[in-house]
């Protein structure tokens, strides 16, 4: 149960308003000598995007059993609903989280409860990843305008910093942060291989569906129960 509540959890990204890609002004008096604005409006749009309650994350990655399409839909603090799908199976698991209860379905076996214990670590996975604010969301530089699916949005690039003399591959793939220039909030989170920037290894777009709702499972199977086990035969006579 504990690797099915692991497995399932995946973390994800977020939000506040985001300031237009201009070049940076003198620093003010006491500002932090490595302040970084980019990773400033990063860091916002998901501050932005924790504070809107309620959120969904479509994936698609590429993973060791093939591609796979993944959906997460918070209701903030406490609520998430997790599908995730196997394309070359079409085999699908689904993961539901209310308060302190969790329940899992594979296929259409229906859904079964998961023990207190895991139900907690999943609780614990979507505070840590989701509820509570970032500190550091990596060295990000700001790409400047573009476009996405008719949308002007504000692209970020998240640099890795190569130590000198590093023999790190220069063309490793490479993560970018889209920020709606409207709203401030994020639009998509994509990992890029160089040259072929048209077939993400991996994608999130996130959307914020009005009737977005999340209640505990109707068709519970109930847990088998435990069988008591035989008396002997008494041996009296």
């Amino acid at each position: 149960m504990r690797r099915i509540a692991l497995a399932l959890v995946t973390v994800a990204a977020f939000s506040s308003n985001v300031l237009a890609q201009a070049p940076a002004p003198d620093a003010a008096p006491g500002a932090k000598p490595n302040a970084n604005p980019c990773s400033d409006e990063v860091s916002a749009a998901l501050q932005k995007l924790r504070k809107s309650s309620w959120f969904r994350m479509d994936t698609h990655m590429l993973t060791e059993n093939g591609p796979s399409t993944m959906q997460v839909d918070y209701v903030l603090p406490d609520r998430m609903h997790q599908t995730v799908t196997a394309k070359l199976t079409n085999k699908t698991t689904e993961l539901i989280l209310v308060g302190n209860e969790a329940w899992s379905k594979q296929d259409d076996t229906g859904w079964k409860p998961l023990a207190p214990k895991v139900a907690s670590q999943i609780k614990e996975q979507m505070q840590d990843s989701v509820v509570t604010q970032q500190t550091d969301v990596g060295s990000y530089a700001c790409k400047g305008r573009t476009t996405i699916d008719g949308r002007d949005v504000l692209s970020y690039r998240l640099d890795s910093e190569m130590e000198k003399g590093s023999t790190a591959d220069p063309n490793q793939a490479y993560r970018m942060f889209y920020v709606d220039a409207l709203t401030g909030l994020p639009v998509s989170n994509t990992l890029l291989a160089p040259g072929h920037e048209d077939k993400p290894i991996f994608k999130t777009s996130y959307t914020f569906p009005l009737d977005m709702k999340i209640d505990p499972p109707k068709d519970v199977v109930a847990p088998p129960a435990a069988q008591t086990p035989a008396a002997n035969p008494s041996t009296d006579k």
